[in-house]
């Protein structure tokens, strides 16, 4: 009998524990205040269906991007890992976006497309505009 009121009590401790609410130990970096600049967008293309793709700088969610838009991310100096992902239908899953190595610097600004070619999603690096440039 005793041994059936332990074997109970250590398994409610256990469930009870799982349920503690989690302690956030990581702070949310700020993508928008930084000294450098990176200019991203979603080109539309055929292959697209359409999704927003939620970015990730460094492997932290920078927010998400529509077809057809811009944004602009603001950034420490130095090197990151600008990538991404879609969620799938019913937000079960998700597929990820093979993130790019950029480096930023207070002087230039950086210029980052996304675009789904033959199927395939893809982050590429490109030259400014002729407008920025001058």
């Amino acid at each position: 009998m005793i041994f059936r009121f332990a074997l109970a009590a250590v398994t409610a401790a256990m469930l009870l524990t799982g349920c503690a609410p989690k302690q956030a130990t990581q702070v949310s970096p700020d993508f928008f205040n930084g000294p450098t600049r990176v200019n991203i967008s979603h080109l539309v293309t055929q292959a697209d269906d359409g999704s927003a793709v939620m970015l990730t700088v460094d492997g932290n969610e920078a927010g998400a991007l529509a077809r057809g838009e811009s944004t602009e991310l603001r950034l420490p100096p130095g090197e990151h890992k600008l990538g991404g992902y879609v969620p799938t239908l019913f937000g079960i899953g998700r597929v990820t976006i093979q993130p790019i190595e950029i480096t930023t610097s207070p002087t230039e600004v950086t210029h980052v497309a996304y675009s789904v070619t033959r199927d395939k999603p893809v982050f590429e690096k490109r030259a400014p505009s002729q407008d920025e440039r001058s």
